[in-house]
């Protein structure tokens, strides 16, 4: 039974150490397993009680407990429903993965969503000829790297008096595009934050991230009205730097109610896939509908999310 109790308690402790994830940035990875803790806790709890050890299977049980309290949330409330009097803003956002070659898949598929902002991540200029060849609908067809760079994110927009911002797409810089116009039906203009911050893999490209996701927290703070950012954050709701991004300015994150969505990874078992792809929003926005779409030859779901304005 002893074979129960050393990997239960190890993952117990495993799980609490994350919470320390704002000081030590590889603790900061094992915080994004939260729901996988919740499974194997309980397991591992259940399992222990049975035995002689039953204390330590309580203990075990608790602590799974707390890791549930942390990922509940997204499963409380529900989406605002729809109204005819409200526009709507379906938004989507695509990690394409920068060795993804099947153009027309996606761009059939976008075209039959139909969304009325879609932020690409990882588009480089293959992906820039075929959007900008094809018979997609928008108004704008936004490419804010800059020609040193292989990758950024392509922004194709429906609207008026689009204003964009670039801050760079190179590891160093914010790695984020600011889009301020009105939505076709819209009375009031929205502005919007796309972000494709580093992937954590060390401990200097995640200090890159935690930087890229500060400077998501400050722009949102100097905003007012409608307006969200959207992107690959390269971080779990759980994640220190996620969860200073929602402190910094008054934000709801569209997952509330919808629960996990995990976006990331298309191929690993379901199980193990992680929600790092994010859209949160200002009080003045509210969400209707929030899906996943196929994985198109990614290793990212796309994440489509209907907004419309607060009443």
């Amino acid at each position: 039974m002893i074979l129960l109790v050393i990997p239960g308690v190890a993952l117990a402790i495993v799980s609490i150490a994350a919470f320390a994830g704002g000081l030590v940035w590889w603790l900061d990875l094992l915080a994004n397993f939260r729901p996988q803790y919740v499974v194997g806790l309980a397991l591992f709890g259940l399992a222990i009680v049975m035995t002689r050890f039953r204390k330590i299977g309580y203990a075990v049980l608790a602590v799974g407990a707390l890791n549930l309290a942390v990922v509940l949330p997204l499963y409380l409330g529900s989406p605002a429903q729809a109204s005819p009097d409200q526009p709507n803003l379906t938004v989507m956002s695509f990690n394409l993965l920068s060795s993804n070659e099947s153009y027309s898949e996606v761009l059939e598929y976008i075209e039959s969503v139909d969304p009325d902002l879609v932020l690409l991540h990882e588009a480089s200029r293959p992906w820039e000829v075929a959007v900008e060849s094809s018979d997609l609908d928008y108004d704008e067809v936004i490419r804010p790297r800059s020609d040193n760079l292989i990758f950024g994110t392509l922004v194709l927009v429906r609207g008026l008096d689009i204003e964009a911002v670039s801050y760079g797409f190179d590891l160093s810089s914010p790695r984020a595009v600011q889009l301020t116009y009105t939505p076709h039906g819209w009375d009031s203009p929205i502005s919007v934050l796309g972000t494709h911050p580093v992937a954590p893999t060390d401990r200097e490209r995640a200090g890159l991230r935690d930087a890229q996701l500060e400077f998501a927290g400050e722009w949102a703070a100097d905003q007012s009205g409608a307006f969200f950012v959207v992107g690959d954050f390269n971080a779990t709701p759980w994640s220190a730097p996620f969860r200073q991004l929602m402190g910094a300015a008054e934000l709801n994150n569209s997952q509330s109610g919808f629960g996990l969505q995990p976006t990331f990874s298309t191929e690993s078992f379901t199980l193990l896939r992680v929600p790092i792809d994010h859209l949160v929003h200002s009080p003045a926005l509210e969400v209707t509908d929030r899906q996943l779409g196929p994985s198109l030859a990614s290793d990212h779901f796309p994440l489509i999310v209907t907004l419309q304005p607060t009443p």
